[in-house]
């Protein structure tokens, strides 16, 4: 009796499931709730992914990993640290 009920519940909870998906087609398609919602109003992060500008601190850690290549391990954890410390 209790397996009956147990394989009722989890085909119920199967059948809930692709209901839910069922009344939303866009949500799995088209990035959940907003897949309905006009380009004009959508957060101007989806709207278009423009490059941003780089922070100064940004800046400074790409400057440092580029001239990191090569160094690992210790070696590269070492120049990191100092390169990143040092004022410009």
């Amino acid at each position: 009796m209790l397996k009956q009920i147990s394989a009722s519940l989890l085909s119920l909870s199967f059948l809930l499931a692709g209901a839910a998906v069922a009344a939303e087609p866009n949500a799995a398609t088209h990035g959940g709730a907003m897949g309905n919602m006009p380009m004009t109003q959508m957060p101007a992060k989806e709207k278009a992914k423009e490059p941003h500008k780089l922070t100064a601190q940004q800046e400074k850690m790409r400057m440092c990993n580029q001239q990191a290549k090569g160094k690992k391990g210790e070696e590269r954890k070492a120049f990191m640290r100092s390169c990143l410390s040092k004022k410009k």
